[in-house]
């Protein structure tokens, strides 16, 4: 299994990877969701790797060990609480459906990803970065990203490559 480096590797690229696509693939927002998503997943399994030398396989096994009372490897509420969001915006973008999971909604329904959900995620993503930053003195480049409106100052990793 792959251990804490690795996944501060992998969290990396996939950094690179949505501004990437974020650059060169118009309203590609689904896409880039997910990969927000799944930076945040590498981040979290490095905690658990680091702490616990454990490895999980499944993403419930992962919210328990990061939400466990008793677990050697609990995040901080706000911290779970925004890889929670992120991860039900990521299911959205990959399923079409609705990213609340609890809200009541017509079966038939789909619900496409759009810039405000890439921003909300981007938001949630932050929130994740900042804490890995400061818990693990990690550094990570300024993602640089087009389209959702980020004012300047707003978030501490993404700014608004279109600014001026």
């Amino acid at each position: 299994m792959a251990d804490y480096q690795a996944h501060i590797n992998q969290a990396n690229k996939n950094l690179t990877v949505l501004s990437g696509i974020n650059a060169t693939v118009n309203e590609s927002w689904d896409w880039q969701v997910t990969c927000a998503y799944y930076v945040a997943v590498h981040l979290m399994n490095s905690h658990i790797a680091k702490t616990a030398n454990l490895h999980y396989k499944t993403h419930e096994k992962v919210k328990i060990a990061l939400y466990s009372e008793t677990s050697t490897c609990k995040i901080p509420d706000s911290i779970y609480v925004a890889y929670v969001r992120l991860e039900n915006l990521s299911r959205r973008a990959r399923y079409l459906c609705h990213d609340k999971p609890t809200t009541p909604v017509d079966e038939n329904a789909a619900f496409l990803t759009y810039d405000v959900h890439l921003k909300k995620a981007i938001h949630q993503l932050d929130t994740i970065l900042e804490h890995f930053k400061s818990v693990y003195q990690l550094v990570f480049k300024i993602t640089p990203m087009r389209d959702i409106n980020i004012v300047n100052g707003e978030l501490k990793n993404f700014i608004d490559s279109t600014a001026k």
